[in-house]
């Protein structure tokens, strides 16, 4: 089993739950061999980041074009629910926030964990997805009942999965999520990402030649300083534009000759502002995220954390801002180093240069 896991210990120990597990579990593997060939219920499991998500949609479009009349089950974050009742495609939401995925110390409780087991197992799911490789989502799918389930298990409990697909992390997230369909049989026809919103979701831009500016990030190692924001922010308003300043109501910082929005609106309205506006900067985030997937003119300032072009949808009007350091990528939430050399290299100018290429 191809683990991603850096540290020695957590490989050697998942390989020996493994084969304990395949040692116990073999007849689930022998019993159930092939995927239903009509399956009414089907549960995909997505529990991490807003970014995560917005990179899963293709998957959900594939899915219900293959099997139009099965309902589609989203098991998401809670951060990415609003998102996921918008599209489509998904037929009903389930809402769990577990521990090792959560930001901001918001995580639900182990009493949430029963529930959503005990709601996966009452709608009695034909077919279950998990396109993270997550031992969690695979053991709610396994104690939830799901009768075939289809997955990585790159952080272990790929003996709970009736079909393990082989990984590659070199692939894009895009790729890498449909990359489970041809466990299925199931033809990739659309590869373009979707983010819904609705009349009700407008906002109203209140300034023209508007700039939405996202500053934040859910790790301390894919941030840009303050300060270069600021300046960044003072060099757009001497050239005419308008600051929409987006974020939650947790991310801290004063900001100078901006419209602040941080709090205020919901992610369906952010996507709304983001296309409205026509022009996005910010972080290596889910808002990020919204802008490249709406094909929205994106400039990225992206850390040495990952590869930004393996996880940010790429398109003509994305433009990523990164240094390529020897520590890249470190895929750490703090830099170890006394320097955040990956961040504190990157300058306005460059970004701006980088905003002029697509506006």
């Amino acid at each position: 089993m191809k683990y991603v896991f850096k540290k020695l210990g957590y490989k050697i120990f998942m390989s020996i739950f493994d084969i304990l597990g395949c040692i116990l579990f073999f007849p689930i593997k022998f019993f159930v061999k092939q995927p239903p060939l009509n399956p009414k219920n089907i549960l995909v499991v997505r529990l991490d980041h807003i970014g995560d998500f917005v990179c899963t949609t293709p998957l959900f479009k594939n899915i219900k074009d293959r099997f139009p009349g099965a309902k589609i089950t989203a098991l998401v974050n809670s951060v990415s629910k609003d998102l996921a009742y918008r599209n489509p495609n998904i037929d009903k939401v389930i809402t769990f926030s577990p521990f090792h995925l959560a930001r901001n110390g918001e995580s639900s409780s182990l009493g949430g964990l029963r529930r959503i087991m005990k709601d996966v197992k009452n709608i009695g799911f034909d077919l279950g997805i998990d396109p993270r490789g997550d031992l969690l989502s695979i053991l709610i799918m396994w104690l939830g009942g799901v009768k075939y389930r289809v997955g990585y298990g790159i952080t272990g409990g790929g003996f709970l999965l009736n079909k393990v697909c082989a990984y590659d992390g070199s692939k894009h997230i895009i790729d890498r999520n449909l990359g489970l369909l041809a466990a299925l049989d199931i033809q990739v026809s659309d590869r373009s990402l979707e983010v819904y919103f609705s009349e009700k979701d407008t906002v109203s831009i209140p300034a023209d030649n508007a700039v939405v500016i996202h500053p934040f990030a859910g790790a301390k190692a894919k941030e840009w300083s303050i300060g270069n924001f600021q300046k960044l922010i003072n060099r757009l308003k001497d050239n005419g534009y308008s600051i929409l300043l987006v974020g939650s109501k947790d991310d801290s910082g004063v900001f100078e000759n901006v419209v602040d929005l941080r709090g205020k609106i919901s992610l369906p309205q952010l996507a709304h502002l983001i296309k409205a506006a026509g022009s996005f900067i910010g972080l290596d985030s889910g808002p990020a995220n919204i802008a490249a997937a709406l094909n929205v003119a994106s400039v990225i300032i992206c850390s040495g954390t990952n590869m930004p072009q393996l996880w940010i949808p790429n398109n003509s009007n994305v433009r990523f801002v990164y240094r390529d350091t020897a520590c890249k990528p470190c895929e750490k939430k703090v830099c170890p180093k006394e320097k955040h050399e990956c961040m504190d290299q990157i300058t306005v100018e460059e970004v701006l240069e980088k905003f002029r290429e697509i506006t």
